[in-house]
Order: C-alpha cells, then structure tokens, then sequence
C-alpha cells in the first residue's frame, strides 16, 4: 500500500536549540527510510511550509507507526492520503463509465 504522507508544521511550540536537534533526527531518519525503500521520493513545498512523502506500508496501522515514529510528530498536523496507482484508476473510471453510457 502507497500512502501520500503530508505534514504541516502546527502551533506547538519549538524552541530553536531543540528544533536542530529534531530536525537533524528527522532528517537522518529519512535517508533511513528512503535507503530501505519504506519513503520512495520526500519533498518540502517550495515556500517551506509542508512537505510530502510517498511512504510504502503493508497496512494501515503500519502506515500510522511510522508517523508516529516521525521526531517531529507532534510539531506538525499530518494528513495520510492512501494512494492507487494512476494507471488502475483509470481502467476502473472507464469500467464506470462505460456501465453509465448503457
């Protein structure tokens, strides 16, 4: 399963000597990840707002260990969006549309 991990930094306070350190954490952990093949691809937004990543898991429980893992959890709001392959979405759009046309 493919999952669309999308965190935006929150409200909690971070004092800047403890944020080197967590995003140092954060960071080593994503070259962990990605070296396993858990991250497939990690991107900040442009303007550093929020960032994604494309996070392999085998379930949904495991999908949300591994946010909770994250050193920066609980300094930012997350969303997961699971993902379907593009080409299987569209096979199955065209299946519902030709039940519609009859």
């Amino acid at each position: 399963m493919k999952y669309m991990m999308i965190g935006k930094r929150n409200q909690v306070p971070l004092e800047p000597k403890m944020a080197v350190g967590l995003i140092q954490a954060a960071n080593e952990s994503l070259k962990a990840l990605l070296a396993d093949g858990t991250i497939e691809a990690s991107y900040f937004y442009a303007d550093a707002s929020a960032g994604f990543s494309i996070v392999n898991a085998d379930s949904h429980e495991e999908a949300m260990a591994g946010l909770l893992n994250h050193p920066l959890f609980v300094f930012m709001d997350w969303k997961a969006i699971p993902l379907v392959d593009l080409s299987h979405g569209y096979d199955k759009l065209i299946e519902l549309f030709q039940k519609m046309s009859g």
